[in-house]
């Protein structure tokens, strides 16, 4: 039975039994429906509700379903196989068209600033190689440059070079490449931040675990690294013990490297052995990395009204190096936008290929994921498997758009369940996930569930033409 050929009898059924706070895989049980039925039916209703229509509730006891208590379903022949223009401006303002559920063929969306709907504006994409997540990622960055929404792109994978995008993404984001493994960055990752309250100690300690994540340091290289961090701050008269030094000029990765290596010849320092390895083992970012005086500007990046899209580009950077350069810019765009203080959303940070990343606890990425929502930032991150992920960034992400994935333990399949209210167990989205074709997603969002068909370039440029 279609969702929208069901009988007002039916539909008063449905919303009978909503109120009773059944949810809808109960209801569809109960009723002999399909699942997604009942969910359209629910989600027209709760549409209503958020309008304030008088007469959104209804008398469980009456014999007739009021008028206006639900929306029917619309007209599902009008959406095959091109975007509803209608549809897409009614959308606009608030959310950024996916593609169409693949069962009632309507229009699906994703409201990642509308906080009345979800509580962040972070998206988890998932899935197996091929599967699509990363042409999912591009196309949603090419909706956001359409709405106006900025993207900024840590593109380690080379899945964003201009050469490879496809050319609707160019056209319509007139994306600007920043080659950071070419030209060098121009930030002083030795920079104390106004919110940096134990000011050069504090930058020193953050410093060492970058390093100590990206080349395993261990402890007493880590105690190295920050003894020559606080040595080249006395250098340069700042002292941790008086604040009003702190806002002097930091002194250069250049700077901390000499000092590495004075500590490694200076035979009266009791880890000098140690330093000694500390030199060797970061011989290839010193070698690697540049970094140049001018200062690296996130809101020049975010305020760019010729290019809504920006991407750093790490390619040429081996591993460790690359991985230290991420997480330093990581942490360089969090304290800035903290620095701003709370703010509206304003721009998404996209972070593709996430197994080259850690989320480990107090990371940058772990602090981003949670609070970064205050400051204005939405993360879009993707990644194959469910390891990739740490359970803060499982829980701090509000949607979801998880591409084929096998998940024979049900690993992935109970956590998703627990977000999913139209999905009581586990192994039911396991077997959704797990039979996907390409090009489709099992979205959740609003703590509901639906498989949809992502939009091509093709369909979604057919409206932008028309904007």
């Amino acid at each position: 039975m279609a969702a929208d050929k069901l009988s007002d009898s039916v539909v008063r059924d449905i919303l009978r039994l909503a109120a009773e706070n059944k949810d809808a895989a109960t209801i569809a049980q109960i009723l002999d429906l399909h699942r997604l039925e009942v969910t359209a039916i629910m989600h027209f209703q709760e549409r209503r509700t958020n309008k304030g229509s008088t007469n959104a509730s209804f008398d469980s006891r009456a014999e007739e379903p009021p008028s206006v208590a639900f929306e029917p379903a619309p007209d599902l022949s009008t959406h095959r196989g091109r975007i509803d223009t209608e549809v897409v401006e009614g959308n606009a303002a608030s959310g950024l068209y996916l593609g169409d559920d693949v069962e009632l063929d309507t229009p699906v969306w994703w409201e990642p600033s509308n906080s009345r709907v979800v509580q962040n504006p972070h998206l988890m994409i998932m899935g197996e190689s091929g599967s699509g997540k990363t042409y999912a990622a591009q196309c949603l960055v090419a909706e956001m440059a359409q709405a106006g929404i900025p993207s900024i792109i840590f593109d380690y994978g080379q899945s964003f070079e201009l050469e490879a995008l496809e050319r609707p993404f160019i056209k319509y984001c007139n994306p600007t490449e920043h080659r950071i493994g070419e030209e060098g960055l121009a930030l002083n990752p030795l920079q104390v931040f106004p919110r940096d309250v134990k000011g050069p100690n504090q930058v020193a300690t953050r410093l060492a675990d970058v390093f100590d994540e990206a080349f395993q340091l261990g402890d007493i290289q880590r105690k190295v690294l920050i003894d020559a961090a606080i040595e080249v701050y006395l250098q340069r008269g700042i002292r941790a013990a008086d604040p009003s030094t702190w806002q002097k000029t930091a002194p250069n990765i250049l700077a901390l490297q000499s000092a590495i290596e004075n500590l490694a010849s200076n035979k009266d320092y009791p880890n000098s052995r140690n330093a000694a390895g500390l030199a060797a083992r970061l011989t290839t970012f010193f070698m690697l990395a540049s970094f140049r005086d001018e200062p690296w500007s996130w809101d020049q990046l975010i305020n760019d009204r010729t290019s809504r899209v920006h991407v750093l580009q790490f390619r040429g950077l081996e591993g460790k190096t690359q991985r230290a350069l991420v997480e330093m810019l990581l942490w360089h765009m969090f304290f800035h936008l903290k620095a701003h203080g709370q703010q509206q959303l304003r721009v998404f940070c996209i972070l593709d290929e996430a197994h080259h990343l850690s989320f480990r606890e107090n990371g940058p990425i772990d602090s981003l994921v949670r609070e970064a929502r205050k400051f204005g930032l939405g993360i879009i991150f993707a990644s194959q498997q469910p390891e990739d992920f740490s359970p803060a960034a499982y829980s701090n992400s509000a949607s979801k758009l998880i591409f084929q994935t096998s998940d024979p333990k049900l690993k992935v399949s109970r956590f998703l369940a627990g977000k999913a209210d139209d999905f009581e167990k586990p192994d039911a989205i396991r077997d959704a996930i797990g039979n996907l074709k390409r090009g489709q997603a099992f979205f959740i969002s609003r703590n509901r569930a639906q498989t949809i068909e992502v939009a091509d370039f093709a369909k979604r440029s057919t409206h932008w033409r028309k904007s």
